[in-house]
């Protein structure tokens, strides 16, 4: 099969590297490009003896193959590849007697350790018989979605103040937590947009480098890049028609 003109597309999966083959594929989501780059190193001799110093022998020293994906979903997955952490879930739950902090003024924002937050209680620290605050005079939430209270009044009430509440369940993505970076199995389905043709492409294991931004406002639709490079798979490296960090099957057209 041969293509010419072409204009890619098509759904990414990144899976487990198992034995050198794909397990436990997720598709990224939407996304604005897939590139990678071959980086050959080669130290290179000139000789003496013509008086013009030209190049006699290049020796190779080493391959790399580097993957660059845009991506457009900001999953916890995604985001997961380009921070190295951990993920973790946390059911809904309660929280009774958390502490506040004891130096509280009018006007002091207080973020509590849960989000999603219902069911507000907040009592003082009054000995045998605590005070509970009266939202709207004591206090106001300025946001329950974070978790975040406004201290109106604590004239006449006893720090620390203690809060109780319920709140929804979350995924928490870690930072920097990971004994390893990522690596993962990169699959694309490719399609040509000029005449439909269909290309497989294989990295087997690419592992993710830490992301170099990560847009949180903006005024237009964002996206964030991962950089990455591609290991060398020892299941694979040895069989010339798959290679050590990937390959691409050109399909021929399925038979009707």
């Amino acid at each position: 099969m041969s293509m010419k003109d072409f204009s890619f597309q098509g759904p990414i999966y990144l899976a487990d590297n198992v034995n050198g083959k794909p397990q436990n594929m997720r598709w990224v989501g939407d996304q604005s490009s897939l590139n990678f780059a071959i980086d050959a190193q080669f130290e290179e001799r000139k000789e003496n003896y013509t008086g013009l110093r030209t190049t006699s022998v290049r020796l190779k020293q080493s391959v790399a193959v580097n993957p660059e994906m845009v991506l457009r979903y900001i999953t916890p997955e995604n985001i997961l590849l380009g921070v190295h952490g951990k993920l973790s879930k946390q059911v809904a739950g309660t929280v009774t007697g958390e502490v506040l902090p004891s130096d509280l003024i009018a006007d002091s924002i207080v973020l509590l350790d849960k989000g999603a937050i219902s069911d507000l209680v907040l009592t003082d620290s009054t000995a045998y018989t605590p005070t509970t605050l009266v939202e709207g005079t004591h206090y106001a939430i300025e946001s329950a979605t974070s978790g975040l209270i406004k201290i109106l009044d604590v004239a006449a009430l006893t720090q620390p103040i203690k809060a109780a509440y319920s709140y929804a369940g979350s995924t928490n993505v870690s930072m920097m937590t990971a004994a390893t970076p990522p690596v993962k199995y990169l699959y694309m389905e490719a399609i040509n947009t000029v005449d439909g043709k269909r290309a497989r492409v294989h990295l087997y294991k690419v592992q993710f480098n830490p992301l170099a931004s990560l847009p949180l406002t903006n005024e237009n639709l964002s996206e964030f890049t991962l950089n990455g490079t591609c290991l060398a798979d020892a299941n694979n490296r040895l069989h010339d028609d798959l290679g050590p960090f990937g390959r691409i099957e050109w399909l021929d057209e399925v038979a009707p």
